[in-house]
Order: C-alpha cells, then sequence, then structure tokens
C-alpha cells in the first residue's frame, strides 16, 4: 500500500502468476530465509524458541486431556467398520468353542441417516449488502457454484458429515492454492484423527477457540526441499522417530492419529523389511492456528466494516478512497499459523485470510455437557450392540452343543462318541448290561437368547431413531398417517445431525466466499450448467466493473433452509396437494398462485424448468427475481398480466 500525490490510497500490484505468491507461507517456502519476512522472528533466536515451546505445550496438554476420548471415537468407528469384538474376547470365545459372530445392526443406522444427507443436498445463495452489489452477489453465487463442483465440495461434505454421526465430529478446510494444483480457492475434508483443538471452546463456530493443531506425516527428503535452510531442525526431529529401531513411535502422538502410519511398518512374515530401518524416512509435522494480540489496521464504515485491512483488495482501498469508510488501528485478536516440528520452527507467519478466522469447521454431532467432548450416535448403541452380538454367539453354541451321560464303561471309545454324537444320524452301540448314553440339549434357552437378541434390535432402533418405517420396512403401523407420524419421530430424533451440518455449512461458506472475494482478482471466465445439462460462460472482472467486479463489493453467504428428510418433505408435499384438492373448486384462482411453489418442493428430474413455464401459463412472477434488475421472462410475464387485466 502506498499513497500518491493527492492522498489516495492505492493497492499494491498483484502478481500475475497466481494469488498464492502474495501469501506469507509462499513467500517462506521459497525463500527459506533464516528470519522469517512476514515477521521479522529470527527462527533460531530466542523468541522463537519460546513460541515453539508454547505450542509444544499446548498441543502436549490438548493431546492429554482429548487421548481418552479421541480413543472411544476410534472405538465408535470400529464399530461402524465390524470390528466389534476385542481381542481378548474374541480369546475367551475361542477356548469355550463358540464363534464370535457380528451382526452389525448399527451400520444400518448409519447408512440411513449418510444416505438421507446424501440424497438432500442443501442450496445457497450470495445476498449483497448494498444495492450497488446485486449484479456481484449473482456472479458471486454461480462462481461459489462452480469452485463447488471443481473441487468435488459435496463429497468433501457427506465425508464429513460420516466423522460428524460416526465419530461426533467432522472437520471442512478452505484456503488458497497455487493455480497449478487447481481454482485458487479449494474446499477439501479433513480427518479428525489429525486435529487437536482447544477443548475450552463451548461455541459452534469454534469463534471462541484459541488454537488448533493438524498433525502430518511427510517423508523427510520432501519436507526438507520445501525449508532447506531448516534441513538440520528436519533430520533432528527425523531421527527421533524411532528408538533404537523399535517399532514404537515419538509420543507426540496417539492411536488415532499414527493409525495408518504404523501400519506401514508392519510385516505379515512374508517381506524381508526391516520395519525399524525402513529407506523411507518420515517425520511428524505440526501445523498450528492460533490467535495472537496485535494491532492492526481496521476498515471503520462501509461493506467491509471490522475487517482487518487488506492493501491488496480493490474493495477496502475504493471505500476509503471514496470516503465511506477509514482505517483505524486497533488491538485485535489476530490469527498466525505456525509450522514446526518437535525440534524447532520451520515457520511462522500471520495468517494470509482476510477473514481471521480458522481455515477449519467443526461439525459437531452431539457434545457432552461436562467437558464439551464430541461423541456421535454409535457412542450410546455400542452397548447393545455388544449384547446383540454375545446373544447371537452363544444361541448358535447352545444350538450346536449336547450334554451327554455315560455310564463308565458302556462304551470303549469316549472321543469316538464324541464325534458321533455331533452327527444327525448317530448311531450309538452301548455294551451288554450297561445304560445306553443320554443326550440332552437347551434348545429353550437358545430360544430365549433369540428373544433378547430381538429386543436388543428394537432398542438400537428405538435409540437411534431409524426405524422400520423410515427405511421402508413391514411394521404394525397399518394406515398410511401411522407410518407418516413414525417416520416424523425418527426424523426428529436425527434432526441435530442435520441441523449441525446446515450450521456449518453455512459457516463454512462464509469462509469460502471471504476467499473468493480476496484471491479472486484477475479477469476469469468459467462455466456453469443449467438443471437442463446446457452449459453457460460467466465473466468477472472484466470490463464491465458494475456487473462482475467481485472484488469491489462484500456479500453474505445463505443457507436456503430445506428439510433434510426426504420422507418429511414428500408427506408436506401430500398435504399441500390435499389442501389444493380442497381449495380448487371454490378458489381456483388461489390454486394457480401457488400451483409454483408447491411444484418447487417436489423432488422432480428439471424441477426448475417445469416451474419456469407453470409460471409462465399461470402467470405469476418468480419471487427471488430482482424487482430492480427483471429478466426478459419476467417482463414477459408482467406485460402478459397487463394484456389479461385489459382485455
Amino acid at each position: 500500500m502506498f499513497e500518491n500525490d493527492d492522498n489516495r490510497i492505492e493497492t499494491r500490484v498483484i502478481r500475475d502468476d497466481h494469488p498464492v505468491d502474495r501469501l506469507p507461507l509462499s513467500d517462506a517456502a521459497k525463500q527459506s530465509v533464516k528470519r522469517d519476512g512476514a515477521t521479522g522472528i529470527d527462527m533460531d533466536g530466542e523468541e522463537a524458541q519460546q513460541i515453539h515451546s508454547n505450542l509444544l505445550g499446548h498441543y502436549y496438554r490438548e493431546l492429554d486431556r482429548q487421548t481418552d476420548q479421541r480413543l472411544e471415537m476410534e472405538m465408535d468407528e470400529a464399530f461402524y467398520d465390524h470390528i466389534q469384538w476385542t481381542a481378548e474376547e474374541i480369546e475367551v470365545l475361542e477356548d469355550r468353542g463358540q464363534v464370535p459372530i457380528t451382526y452389525n445392526i448399527i451400520s444400518t443406522a448409519v447408512n440411513w441417516i449418510l444416505g438421507t444427507q446424501r440424497r438432500s443436498p442443501t442450496d445457497y445463495k450470495v445476498l449483497p449488502r448494498t444495492k450497488e452489489g446485486l449484479k456481484h452477489a449473482q456472479r458471486k453465487t454461480e462462481l461459489m457454484k462452480y469452485i463447488s463442483d471443481v473441487n468435488y465440495s459435496q463429497m468433501h461434505v457427506a465425508r464429513a458429515f460420516a466423522d460428524q454421526v460416526k465419530a461426533g465430529i467432522g472437520w471442512l478446510e478452505t484456503g488458497a492454492q497455487a493455480n497449478e494444483e487447481g481454482e485458487p480457492v479449494y474446499e477439501r475434508w479433513e480427518s479428525w484423527r489429525n486435529l487437536i483443538w482447544d477443548s475450552t471452546s463451548i461455541e459452534m463456530d469454534f469463534s471462541d477457540g484459541r488454537y488448533i493443531f493438524r498433525t502430518k506425516w511427510a517423508d523427510t527428503d520432501t519436507t526438507q526441499a520445501i525449508f532447506p535452510r531448516r534441513a538440520g531442525i528436519i533430520r533432528n526431529a527425523a531421527e527421533q522417530v524411532f528408538e533404537s529401531g523399535s517399532m514404537a513411535l515419538d509420543t507426540s502422538g496417539d492411536d488415532p492419529m499414527d493409525s495408518a502410519e504404523i501400519a506401514q511398518y508392519q510385516t505379515t512374515g512374508y517381506s524381508h523389511v526391516n520395519p525399524g530401518y525402513s529407506n523411507r524416512e518420515r517425520v511428524r509435522l505440526f501445523e498450528a492456528w492460533f490467535r495472537k494480540v496485535q494491532n492492526v489496521r481496521v476498515v471503520d464504515g462501509g461493506d467491509f466494516s471490522g475487517e482487518i485491512f487488506d492493501e491488496y483488495s480493490e474493495g477496502h482501498v475504493a471505500q476509503i478512497n471514496e470516503g465511506r469508510a477509514t482505517l483505524v488501528n486497533k488491538p485485535r485478536m489476530r490469527m498466525m499459523v505456525a509450522i514446526f516440528t518437535t525440534s524447532g520452527l520451520l515457520y511462522i507467519g500471520n495468517s494470509p485470510y482476510r477473514h481471521n478466522r480458522f481455515p477449519f469447521t467443526p461439525m459437531w454431532g452431539n457434545r457432552r455437557a461436562s467437558d464439551n467432548m464430541p461423541y456421535g450416535l454409535i457412542r450410546g448403541l455400542r452397548d447393545i450392540q455388544r449384547d446383540i452380538n454375545k446373544r447371537a454367539s452363544k444361541a448358535l453354541h447352545i444350538l450346536n452343543a449336547k450334554r451327554t451321560y455315560v455310564e463308565e464303561g458302556a462304551v470303549d471309545d469316549i472321543d469316538g462318541l464324541r464325534e458321533e454324537i455331533a452327527r444327525p444320524d448317530a448311531l450309538i452301540i452301548s455294551k451288554p448290561g450297561k445304560t445306553p448314553p443320554k443326550t440332552e440339549d437347551d434348545l429353550h434357552m437358545a430360544a430365549a437368547q433369540l428373544e433378547y437378541m430381538s429386543r436388543d434390535i428394537a432398542m438400537i432402533q428405538q435409540t437411534s431413531g431409524v426405524t422400520d418405517e423410515n427405511m421402508g420396512r413391514e411394521t404394525n403401523a397399518t394406515s398410511g398417517k401411522a407410518i407418516l407420524a413414525r417416520q416424523s419421530q425418527g426424523a426428529l430424533a436425527t434432526s441435530l445431525f442435520f441441523d449441525n451440518l446446515t450450521f456449518a455449512r453455512r459457516v463454512h461458506g462464509e469462509k469460502v466466499l471471504c476467499n473468493i472475494e480476496q484471491f479472486y482478482t484477475k479477469a476469469k471466465t468459467f462455466r456453469i450448467v443449467d438443471d437442463r445439462g446446457n452449459p453457460q460462460y460467466v465473466a468477472i472482472n472484466d470490463e464491465t466493473p458494475e456487473d462482475n467486479w467481485i472484488t469491489r463489493t462484500k456479500a453474505d453467504f445463505v443457507i436456503s433452509e430445506q428439510d433434510a428428510n426426504d420422507t418429511q418433505r414428500q408427506a408436506n408435499v401430500a398435504a399441500l396437494l390435499d389442501l389444493v384438492a380442497r381449495l380448487a373448486p371454490t378458489a381456483p384462482q388461489l390454486v394457480l398462485n401457488i400451483l409454483d411453489l408447491i411444484i418447487e418442493m417436489m423432488d422432480l428430474p428439471k424441477g426448475s424448468e417445469i416451474v419456469k413455464r407453470t409460471r409462465q401459463i399461470t402467470g405469476v412472477t418468480d419471487p427471488d427475481a430482482d424487482p430492480n434488475n427483471p429478466d426478459p421472462e419476467t417482463i414477459a410475464i408482467a406485460q402478459q398480466k397487463q394484456a389479461q387485466m385489459a382485455q
């Protein structure tokens, strides 16, 4: 930033290759200087060592506090993955001659919830803060949909939602990247296993959190290539991973975090590789996002009021020069980022993102009241699921087992008698004068075990809210209203997950939108597809600033409210159709005026096209259309109405 002769603020020149070039992390990685260019901190000095010590202290404290909970979350996911018996339990059963049977009822309930989410995509839009930003907001909406498409965002949301339901928390991430890696703004899922967060935070959007740590295993040579001046620090950390060639990793992680890393060193006995001396040398990297009080320049007034001033932002500079906003110096909690190993810092600097928030967004399941630790649907079902498996194993053992009473000396070969009794066509010959062997079974006990097992299965359905009616199975509910009522009850029992999903997507979308306004600064043309599959090409930041210079204005991200349960939507549509049938004989004009809204609620292929043609016939305008900038179809409908009134 600099001022010209008339005291107007000018934006800094944005480099021509890609937006990520102006991120502090990129500069540090390229220059790899001993003194960090973004903060002026000597990377080997006393201040850097103190920061490194503090960050490691926060990390180890949180790891110690969260380890027991993380092991529970890992067990929850294991139950979904059909791993429901411990090694000790399997050994005991095998000693008894029992088979460790697994009837995974939990996975069916979880899959229904996950399938419901995938079948119920949530729509969104970008709304302007001022009238001048109407067209810009439309361009941002179209650009967000394009970014969502190229980043496979729906799949990443589904993975985070699966973590939310199973383990209790899922994470979405957004940030900036080089053009050769994809679009400048990316969205992706991050595993909860890699993240340690501030456990004192209580807000759903994590706005009161002070730090988040992400750990990653990386090859030593790759890490040294990125930070060549810190090669010694990286080498020292890599040498601490294995101690004396043992299988134990360092103590900076836990089983959920390191399970995949440990697995690559385990052998089956057919490999000649010594796991402790693998040629693939690895190092654990820590990425810390944390808040620190700094005196910063803040935009006061205008569309961007409250944001930390960005000297690259045309919107910030323009509104300050126009007198709509001013700059004030304020102490603020500034987001910072550091990359380090157990041996020392590799990089530290201010967050490159203007939104000044964590790039990670939590998607919470349930939270424990005592300490805010997350847990998912499976936590309350594990004991019932264990009981199902044990009763199934016991029932099978009872059905296959028989007690035999043999008088001493009645047969010569006891082992042969055991084998013969196990046959369905057994032929047993006893010695003259001796009582023939007698067998007994406990079939009534097997029936009792199966009865309690059936009750456990019903209890899982009641506890999870995923009933037979939700899954379309035959039940004792005979009327359609009874079935819909039970489906509605099941939807209410699972609504917490979908409500938290909607909230997380809004928080995440706000960050994505802010990154778009920050990093999409060059002219660009991109393709979007309408409901009929036809491509349309949209331009931004070209010669028409009043229409599509998206960096000039601020906008807000809004989630369109939709019912997350398809059966509930169908019930609502059925109720509306019933109401329409009653109103049609007496109020046909009212029916015509709401017909387009009813069709919008239906899950129909090419639904938007059907709605559009319905409005053309009925003369109803689109309620979401911009009244100041009507499209040709809206104008045609208005003219049609005027012609009808004139007749």
